[in-house]
């Protein structure tokens, strides 16, 4: 009985889970990873707050794809980059200007970081597919 009522609350507590899934293309190395952090608001996105999920895939192609499953229905952004050389940090050069490929949802902020309102997209319950071009 007690498996059943276990089993019964695991189940309910997936019904209400969606999958966001991420076609990332404009990869120009086949080396390191991306990372990818997916935001919940905008104290998180910017870096005042913890990510909801986060990510490291490994580059083999100019395009990957990540499924990121068990997120509550509702309201996100997503920020990347693409950390050639592995050293878990996006490499700038003197001015601040990135020297690695980063990328946002909606496919915002070619000309720096933009706001949480611009990336932000809702995740339907059925999940919700999202294509991000890296700069």
């Amino acid at each position: 009985m007690k498996t059943l009522i276990a089993a019964s609350l695991l189940l309910a507590a997936n019904v209400h889970a969606a999958t966001l899934t991420l076609d990332i293309q404009g990869l120009t190395k086949k080396t390191g990873h991306v990372l990818i952090a997916v935001h919940a608001d905008a104290a998180s996105f910017n870096d005042k707050g913890k990510p909801v999920a986060i990510r490291s895939v490994e580059v083999k192609d100019a395009k990957v794809t990540v499924t990121i499953p068990d997120l509550a229905p509702g309201t996100y952004a997503v920020s990347l980059f693409h950390d050639a050389n592995d050293n878990n940090k996006l490499d700038t050069n003197f001015i601040g200007i990135p020297k690695e490929g980063y990328g946002f949802s909606n496919n915002v902020g070619a000309r720096g970081k933009p706001e949480f309102d611009e990336a932000k997209f809702t995740l339907a319950p059925d999940g919700t597919l999202l294509t991000l071009t890296v700069f």
